[in-house]
């Protein structure tokens, strides 16, 4: 993929590649181009600019233990009040029971002209974030618009297989940044460079002796690693992404294999195959799997017998959705033996899922484990196996030649759909008898609403009617669960709010079907009546108020990553409206319609009036859940006339 480069670097070897001077630094040394840079020419609405960024990380013996020290260095230039944000620094710190990162040699000061503020080491301080990490935290002191904040420090860790990466990309643009590392030749890490951004330098060099290892007088050669980018532009979320870790613009490692100067070798990346092997035996997924007998003996014996179909395995997913509550809990591994699970009904999101896999089994079907992360957890690599980059299990069940994807964790939840968090492009198939493989997780393309709405006008202005919604797919289980939660006088006044046109909409009744039937569209039936506000001679109506847009969730000038909305939708509009014999159509909306290209999707929107009846349609179509960088302009677009389009009005005048 284009998102993700791959550099497989071998220890000895060297690699041509492209190189140039980075600028130099000295802590302390602003120049006068700096002082007067009052804007980035490049994104005028920054609030700031990281002026130079860099860091060096190599390993030191320390206490005779091999510890990583990186040395970090950055200076950025704040351009006004909103950009003050960046004069607080925070530093993320690891930890666990033995062993903790630490941060010192921490050098800080804010310029504001010629004139310099040093950080007061009394204003750094050291808080608990969550059981295995911590922050160092501090702010520059006297910021204000136009300074010239430059901070230095030193992270030293225990962690050798946690080399921490580079992120080049961030909130804020970059003019330059710089990463350089030093590798001794006993460890061997695999790096990938994620997001859109290219490097404008890759150095790869080997140096001689120049580490020495603890209890050895041997010394070995070194890696030396530099990788540049210049004008890094910034990340800036919006809506329908799923985690931003999954484009930021970094360089990340993963520790392979440790070599010893006694010729003894450690893996620590395996392959796949290597990967199935050791899952087979796994305590809390590997031997979990097997508790088919147990299942056989305790579940209801009706599920057992029958046909291997359709209809079968949808009554064992019902019977293990309901049996088990979902502590909310997303755990790739289990936490408790399978027969627990099973007789205290309460699991975490693996230990439910694995219990379906043993109870389609046990009834002799073919289902198998996919591990996945989740859609806020990123996306894991597919260049070789990173197990930390998963988070959860759900269930892939195969009949007659076709595939299910299956998840028992959330109540009212169809068979063969997956809960939103996991939509998340792919997962990794556990086949343990042919080899794992990756799998594509996709929401089926069900996900409509289809309204109409039949309306007639009164004299006196006020309109009269009915409206019918049905929804299939996401947007049933979204609405089942507002009606579920709510009682019926709370659901229409919280309906009449969201439909009130100023409020102005009164639902005189109220019915729906197939609450509980969750295989079902869900439908819903408004008796309703819309109060005219606007006049009696002249009547204003605004025909789309049920699903308007409003506003353009798509902002940005140019957007870097892709937009995912999780699943594709359709979205249906129907009015017909009859109007008195005293009143004439003064004016309508025009008709539309566009493409977006690669077949992506269409809106399109008609309008007649005859014999005193209007009828509107209005379609919106979003074909597929993902799309890409280069189809964000298209996308805003399409939406800009979708807006438009629905501030329209139908202007209706009495003869």
């Amino acid at each position: 993929m284009k998102r993700v480069l791959l550099f497989i670097c071998l220890l000895y070897v060297s690699i041509t590649s492209y190189s140039q001077e980075r600028p130099s630094y000295f802590f302390g040394d602003i120049t006068q181009a700096e002082y007067d840079l009052n804007v980035y020419e490049k994104d005028s609405t920054a609030n700031a600019v990281v002026l130079f960024e860099y860091g060096k990380t190599k390993f030191h013996v320390s206490n005779r233990s091999i510890v990583i020290r990186r040395t970090y260095y950055a200076k950025v230039k704040i351009f006004n009040k909103e950009g003050e944000d960046n004069a607080i620094i925070k530093i993320p710190i690891y930890n666990n029971q033995k062993e903790k990162e630490k941060v010192f040699k921490i050098k800080a000061v804010t310029h504001n002209g010629k004139v310099k503020k040093g950080l007061n080491p009394k204003n750094i301080f050291v808080g608990s974030v969550s059981n295995n990490w911590a922050e160092v935290k501090f702010t520059m002191p006297n910021v204000q618009k136009n300074s010239i904040i430059e901070y230095e420090y030193t992270l030293e860790s225990p962690f050798i297989f946690n080399f921490k990466g580079w992120e080049f990309q961030s909130g804020i643009p970059k003019i330059y940044s710089e990463f350089h590392a030093s590798i001794p030749g006993n460890y061997l890490y695999r790096r990938r460079l994620t997001g859109y951004q290219k490097l404008s330098k890759s150095d790869i060099k080997v140096k001689e002796k120049c580490f020495t290892v603890p209890y050895s007088y041997r010394q070995a050669d070194c890696e030396e690693l530099t990788y540049a980018m210049e004008h890094i532009p910034a990340f800036i979320e919006e809506d329908f992404l799923t985690t931003k870790e999954n484009y930021l613009s970094a360089i990340k490692f993963e520790l392979s294999e440790y070599k010893g100067f006694d010729g003894s070798r450690k893996k620590y990346t395996k392959n796949w195959k290597n990967v199935d092997k050791e899952f087979r035996t796994e305590k809390s997924i590997g031997k979990q799997l097997k508790k088919v007998d147990y299942m056989k003996k305790n579940l209801p014996k009706e599920l057992l017998k029958g046909e291997n179909n359709i209809a079968r395995a949808k009554k064992i997913y019902y019977y293990i959705n309901d049996h088990y509550t979902w502590n909310e809990q997303i755990k790739l591994f289990s936490n408790s033996n399978g027969k627990d699970v099973y007789l205290k009904k309460v699991g975490n999101s693996t230990e439910i899922n694995i219990s379906l896999i043993n109870a389609l089994n046990a009834a002799g079907f073919d289902a198998q484990i996919v591990l996945l992360s989740t859609r806020n957890n990123g996306l894991p690599t597919k260049l070789y196996p990173v197990l930390s980059e998963f988070n959860y299990a759900i269930v892939k069940l195969n009949i007659e030649g076709n595939s299910y994807l299956l998840d028992a964790t959330t109540k009212n939840m169809p068979f063969n759909m997956l809960p939103f968090r996991t939509l998340n492009s792919y997962g990794r198939v556990m086949d343990f008898r042919k080899g794992s493989y990756w799998h594509p997780i996709q929401a089926k393309s069900n996900n409509i609403t289809r309204t109409s709405l039949n309306l007639k006008m009164k004299e006196n202005g006020n309109f009269i009617g009915q409206m019918q919604k049905s929804y299939d797919g996401y947007r049933a289980m979204t609405k089942r669960k507002d009606i579920n939660k709510l009682d019926e006088d709370e659901y229409i006044s919280k309906a009449e709010e969201a439909y009130g046109i100023d409020d102005n909409l009164v639902i005189n009744a109220y019915k729906n079907s197939n609450v509980a039937n969750i295989e079902k569209p869900l439908k819903e039936l408004y008796d309703v009546t819309i109060e005219n506000n606007s006049g009696d001679n002249l009547i204003i109506f605004n025909p789309f108020f049920d699903g308007e847009t409003g506003v353009n969730p798509f902002k940005l000038n140019k957007r870097s990553y892709p937009v995912d909305f999780g699943y594709a939708t359709t979205n249906l509009f129907i009015l017909q409206l009859a109007i008195p014999d005293n009143y004439i159509v003064k004016s309508l909306p025009k008709d539309k319609g566009l493409k977006l290209p690669n077949d992506g999707g269409q809106f399109t929107f008609s309008i007649t009036e005859k014999n005193n009846k209007i009828q509107m349609t209005l379609k919106v179509i979003l074909k597929r859940s993902l799309y890409q960088p280069q189809e964000y302009p298209y996308l805003k677009e399409f939406f800009n006339q979708i807006i438009k389009t629905q501030k329209s009005l139908i202007t209706l005048e009495k003869k």
